[in-house]
């Protein structure tokens, strides 16, 4: 079996995700992609990760939520590369290893773009919650269809990065008129505000 076969096995055991066939299920996925269950609520964080750092890390540990499914992605706003994106995802996953936090391969599969709105609002799980940093935060309202997004959603999560509390206030207010029963929460800040992964590459 190929490694891009593996990581089509592995997002099928997914079965709350719309792309699964429903043929596998959670129980099927070793401990390496999948520390808790997922029943009831999940909350997202997605990003490239290329590389992981230690901001990411510190975005995961700040979050309440235990289950928390992090999902690799390539940039929507960037073209889609067509290179093989096994290795990346099992290093994540190594690096994740000890750790509470589940792992989604499905969406690095895709050869096509995959805005967030296409597929969260159809994920089969009662509450979904999404984790993402403050910079995606102020830029909610660019995303395609960012209605859809927040009115599937229960509960955001927003790590300080470059911006202050009352920067985000506009944006709270523009959500909550879409979904009035949707709660924000702002995490604290913390020391590894200012890692950025296009730096580190460079």
């Amino acid at each position: 079996m190929s490694d891009l076969q593996t990581l089509k096995q592995i997002a099928d055991c997914f079965e709350f995700m719309p792309d699964s066939s429903g043929v596998h299920s959670q129980s099927e996925l070793p401990k390496l992609f999948l520390k808790h269950p997922i029943k009831n609520t999940v909350t997202f964080f997605g990003g490239s990760f290329n590389p992981f750092h230690e901001g990411h890390r510190e975005c995961l540990e700040q979050c309440p939520e235990k289950n928390i499914l992090i999902v690799p992605d390539r940039n929507p706003f960037k073209d889609v590369a067509t290179h093989d994106p096994s290795h990346e995802f099992f290093s994540l996953a190594e690096k994740l290893k000890d750790t509470p936090y589940s792992l989604y391969p499905g969406f690095l599969l895709k050869q096509e773009k995959n805005p967030t709105s296409s597929w969260l609002p159809h994920v089969k799980i009662q509450e979904k919650n999404f984790l993402m940093g403050d910079d995606s935060y102020m830029d909610l309202l660019k995303w395609k269809n960012p209605e859809a997004i927040i009115k599937a959603l229960a509960k955001l999560y927003v790590v300080p990065r470059k911006f202050k509390k009352e920067d985000y206030l506009a944006i709270e207010t523009q959500l909550l008129k879409w979904n009035p029963s949707l709660v924000v929460h702002y995490l604290a800040e913390h020391p590894y505000m200012n890692l950025s992964s296009t730096d580190l590459r460079k």
